[in-house]
């Protein structure tokens, strides 16, 4: 009997200047093609710089889905997908509640109103479960005096990793407490954009007009938005467009996706489609054992 599929698409945190080198190496014609749309947008030459969100979030989503459309043509087909943080946008795409290019408009605009959003950082701290950063997160709250708008999870993302994210200071005293007190790992993956969380509540203003206006369609596919981490069987359009406002300030439930996933699709084959291996690590961390990515 055949394994199901299951593609996850990764967020912004897959990045590097290498992206469309390692895309040109399968195929040469289609990373040309992505860079020069991604130039086009910019207006700029791309340089691996990441100088901007915009520039990260297009670059990011064209190489995914210039990944799903290859996976495509090689006749791979998913019983289920679900994306990370941007990634959600490549999930929309699969499952057929958004066109490849009407997507682009929407994430170029994503990218721009989260550069023109409220300043701050994020920060990946493992091993380090939401449980365990609880006290943590009200101890560095009292000492800087501030409430979840100052520093809050951004995302859970397995058992054993933990996003945060609020304003710079903050997060970077909230790694220092989790290195002293649990001798875990905390590093600053975003310098500027605080996203997921409620320090970020002003874009929703900004970015929702957006998604009423984005040819985002109804679907009887499976949707798995961010913000619940949970399948909804048939989604109509408003509910898109509400989930993905939300999604702006609220963390990612990534640990109850992949668990609802798993438990769907005990014996599925999980294929990470985007630039970078980095969905498929956290099945590393000890975090259900044996399943295949």
């Amino acid at each position: 009997m055949t394994r199901p599929m299951v593609f996850l698409f990764p967020g912004q945190s897959s990045r590097d200047p290498e992206m469309f080198a390692r895309l040109g190496a399968i195929d040469e014609t289609r990373a040309e093609a992505a860079v020069a749309e991604l130039e086009a947008r910019l207006g700029d030459r791309f340089t691996g710089a990441f100088a901007s969100n915009l520039e990260v979030q297009l670059a990011v989503f064209l190489a995914i889905r210039a990944y799903l459309e290859l996976a495509r043509e090689a006749g791979l087909e998913a019983a289920e997908s679900a994306g990370l943080s941007l990634g959600e946008y490549g999930h929309l795409v699969d499952i057929g509640a958004v066109d490849r290019d009407g997507v682009v408009d929407l994430v170029a605009a994503r990218g721009a109103t989260y550069d023109n959003g409220p300043d701050g950082a994020m920060a990946a701290l493992q091993p380090v479960s939401e449980e365990d950063l609880a006290p943590m997160l009200e101890q560095v709250r009292s000492e800087l005096g501030g409430g979840d708008e100052l520093v809050a999870v951004s995302g859970v993302n397995s058992p054993g990793q933990t996003c945060v994210a609020g304003r710079s200071d903050a997060v970077h005293r909230l790694v220092e407490v989790v290195e002293e007190a649990l001798l875990g790992m905390g590093y600053v993956f975003e310098p500027r954009i605080p996203m997921h969380t409620p320090r970020f509540a002003p874009v929703v203003s900004s970015f929702r007009p957006h998604l009423e206006e984005a040819p985002l369609r109804a679907t009887d596919r499976t949707y798995w938005p961010n913000v619940t981490g949970e399948p909804v069987t048939v989604t109509s359009r408003q509910e898109i467009v509400d989930m993905l406002s939300r999604h702006v300030c609220e963390p990612v439930q990534w640990r109850r996706t992949i668990d609802g996933l798993v438990e769907r699709h005990p014996d599925a084959v999980f294929v990470e489609v985007g630039p970078r291996n980095v969905l498929s690590g956290l099945f590393r961390r000890r975090w259900h054992r044996g399943v295949k990515c």
